[in-house]
């Protein structure tokens, strides 16, 4: 079977190279139009909603705002999930849309929706700030064991005029677990 292939493609070689070239150019087309993105955002369309109460039990919170907004959030086009946390005094509804969804939209249609929820007096919904979670990766903290160094001197872009080796202060991420140890000399 392949001993037949073989002898057709070398007594057919015009058309086996000019099938290559097109393959080849096609290729070439179809990197030049790929979308590439430096930091692609891989993360779902979403949009929180959040409600204070102060001094109101979870319970109460969850009965009168949270129940009440999933309620009438529910049948807003491309919506996929709908995930809600109710802690004392507070609300937070997360809408998780579909990838075919934009995301101007979506919040708007969820604030169109927010408006006509009916909440207890004195308290308002709020639409969370527009983000990507995957923002939340380059979260960072800086921590120092070397008390002649604050965190904020840490900070400060005089660091780089000093030497940077191993030991002293740690860097570590938010949701991954990625630690740096630096030793800081003083000014040369």
């Amino acid at each position: 079977m392949i001993r037949l292939l073989i002898d057709k493609a070398l007594d057919n070689r015009f058309i086996v190279l000019s099938m290559a070239v097109l393959l080849f150019l096609w290729g070439i087309v179809a990197f030049k139009t790929l979308p590439v993105e430096a930091y692609p955002d891989v993360a779902n369309t979403w949009v929180q909603i959040i409600t204070q109460w102060p001094g109101r039990a979870a319970e109460e919170v969850e009965q009168q705002i949270t129940i009440p907004v999933e309620i009438q959030m529910n049948g807003i086009p491309h919506l996929q999930h709908v995930r809600s946390s109710s802690l004392a005094g507070l609300s937070v509804v997360n809408l998780i849309f579909d990838d075919d969804s934009n995301n101007d939209w979506d919040r708007q249609k969820a604030l169109e929706r927010l408006a006509q929820v009916t909440l207890p007096a004195n308290v308002s919904a709020q639409i969370g700030p527009d983000f990507s979670p995957i923002g939340s990766i380059y979260w960072y903290t800086l921590k120092s064991n070397n008390p002649a160094y604050d965190t904020m001197e840490l900070k400060s872009p005089r660091l780089g005029d000093r030497e940077i080796s191993e030991g002293g202060a740690r860097c570590g991420g938010r949701f991954f677990v990625r630690r740096n140890h630096a030793r800081i000399s003083g000014p040369r």
